[in-house]
């Protein structure tokens, strides 16, 4: 998936993709989505391991199956005691909680690798499992878990988040496939009539969603090559999100639906003609229209030749502090790098992703026609992701100041310049 910088324009498909029968056969009805699926219950992750065995946490998925499979895995597992924490609620802060103490997690799962944690000493080093299989591993799938030249974590699943759209509704409206982001904006704004909006990217109306994706298809990203600077402020970048204010202002997006983006409902529900979606809805979307499927990575702003799909991935870790640390790195070595039956179950058998080492994909059958593999094909061309650098202080800080310029009017280059010094702040704090 490594991201390239010199097709001209995205691939796009209106063909007939997946049918229905095929692209349900062993997958599940489950289309949650799995990069944001760690939701609201009760602690039910305690971590505890007794008997000199091993704890690996997990967050809530959304899938049915995959508590049943994770399970089955460890009991099956004859190189140490597993005992699953299948941890409900915030996941992450009790996680964090854990991995401080010290205690109660061995192996556990992470999609938001930190390097202040990294280098406080709360994860171990995974360089010496993974520097053997490193080359099967796509550039975008290393980037989040790589930090100071050492590898912390070993990619589980991907994620491709892109565009999808109804062929009959472009065409009924005379309106052709996008192929740059000024195009994508004014075919929402045509598309748009009656109780159907013509881009669905989220009921903040995009800001989330094309936070990233803006500076990625203008061509500068959000930080330089070794992530020593913000580089979002830029007059194309500005352009870019004139063009989504002029269209949120038009009236063509979808906002305030009962359910978000994650979710297809809305977009199955015709609600929409174009919507931003993970590669994890593409079952229930095919189920909703069969044939009527097209799936497009985000086009390129004005001059650029940059598309993008953005990738978001769940990686497997091990404590520093692990009660028994060269059993825990078999254990994630034993599931994460020689298991390759259960890694393709893992991202196909329950909901639907990519499994990162490209030669497990190539052999995932599910992959191999119609939309999915158009997918797959749009992320090994144009798959990106920030990296562990790019905080969620800096994200927050980009997406508030598009919210203004989408929602509010507020100028594109007055907000760009003021998020990117507080953004540049943190990344300062964090490279120093």
């Amino acid at each position: 998936m490594a991201f390239s910088q010199h097709s001209p324009r995205p691939a796009t498909s209106s063909g007939p993709g997946l049918s229905r029968r095929s692209v349900l056969a062993g997958v599940g009805a489950g289309a949650a989505a799995l990069a944001l699926s760690a939701c609201g219950g009760n602690d039910g992750g305690t971590g505890a391991t007794g008997g000199g065995g091993l704890s690996q946490w997990y967050h809530q998925y959304g899938e049915d199956g995959v508590q049943e499979a994770v399970e089955q895995w460890a009991a099956d597992y004859e190189g140490a005691d597993v005992t699953v924490a299948w941890t409900l609620g915030d996941y992450a802060s009790k996680l964090s909680s854990r991995l401080l103490s010290g205690s109660g997690v061995d192996v556990f799962e992470n999609n938001q690798i930190d390097p202040a944690s990294a280098r406080k000493g709360l994860y171990a080093d995974l360089t010496d499992l993974m520097d053997p299989v490193k080359s099967q591993f796509s550039e975008v799938a290393l980037k989040p878990v790589t930090i100071d030249g050492k590898i912390w974590g070993v990619p589980m699943i991907t994620d491709p988040q892109l565009l999808w759209y109804r062929p009959s509704l472009l065409e009924a409206a005379g309106v052709a496939v996008p192929t740059t982001f000024e195009e994508l904006m004014q075919a929402g704004i045509a598309l748009t009539r009656g109780d159907q909006k013509g881009l669905f990217v989220g009921n903040d109306g995009g800001a989330g969603v094309f936070s990233q994706a803006v500076p990625v298809v203008a061509g500068v990203g959000v930080l330089n090559a070794d992530s020593t600077q913000v580089t979002f402020n830029t007059p194309e970048v500005a352009a870019g999100f004139a063009a989504l204010q002029q269209a949120y202002q038009a009236g063509a997006m979808l906002v305030g639906s009962p359910t978000d983006w994650t979710d297809p409902t809305s977009f199955n529900a015709g609600l929409a003609a174009i919507t931003w979606q993970g590669m994890w809805a593409l079952p229930a979307m095919v189920e909703a229209f069969g044939d009527d499927l097209g799936v497009m990575a985000i086009p390129p702003v004005g001059g650029s030749t940059t598309s993008a799909v953005m990738v978001s991935q769940w990686n497997e870790q091990v404590a520093a502090k692990a009660s028994d640390l060269e059993a825990a790195k078999a254990l994630v070595k034993a599931q994460w790098i020689d298991d390759e039956t259960f890694q393709k179950e893992f991202a196909v058998g329950f909901g639907f992703h990519v499994p990162p080492r490209t030669a497990v994909a190539a052999e995932t059958t599910e992959l191999q026609e119609g939309l999915a593999k158009q997918v797959v094909d749009l992320t090994d061309q144009w798959g990106f992701t920030a990296g562990p650098f790019w905080a969620p202080a800096m994200g927050t800080a980009l997406t508030d100041a598009v919210t203004r310029i989408v929602s509010d009017g507020a100028d594109p280059a007055t907000e760009l310049a003021a998020a990117q010094q507080a953004a540049q702040q943190t990344l300062d704090s964090l490279t120093s």
